[in-house]
């Protein structure tokens, strides 16, 4: 009898959290705002920085040296933004870089 109540227990329990998960997945999510252009892309290579910048059907490409010596910092074409870069632990070959849009 004790294990008549248990099983009777769990399944009223199971049949509890079945339903209280299927609540989480109910319901209307509004969105506002816009769906705006993508980022640029980067690419690095050859003491080299790359960056590839699109908007309103416009594509420009820029390439820019990278120094150990010379911490980047430069502006992004057509506007969009900033770069910056910052050495890690005054290692000039390990360094942060920060894209910043407009």
């Amino acid at each position: 009898m004790n294990r008549t109540k248990w099983m009777l227990f769990l399944g009223v329990l199971a049949s509890g959290m079945m339903q209280y998960a299927s609540a989480g997945s109910t319901g209307t999510i509004h969105f506002y705002g816009a769906i705006v252009e993508g980022g640029c892309n980067f690419k690095t290579g050859g003491n080299q920085l790359v960056s590839n910048c699109e908007r309103g059907g416009a594509q420009v490409t820029q390439t820019r040296q990278i120094s150990t010596s010379n911490p980047l910092s430069f502006n992004l074409p057509l506007s969009l933004g900033h770069v910056t870069t910052q050495q890690v632990n005054n290692n000039p070959h390990l360094a942060i870089m920060t894209v910043s849009y407009n």
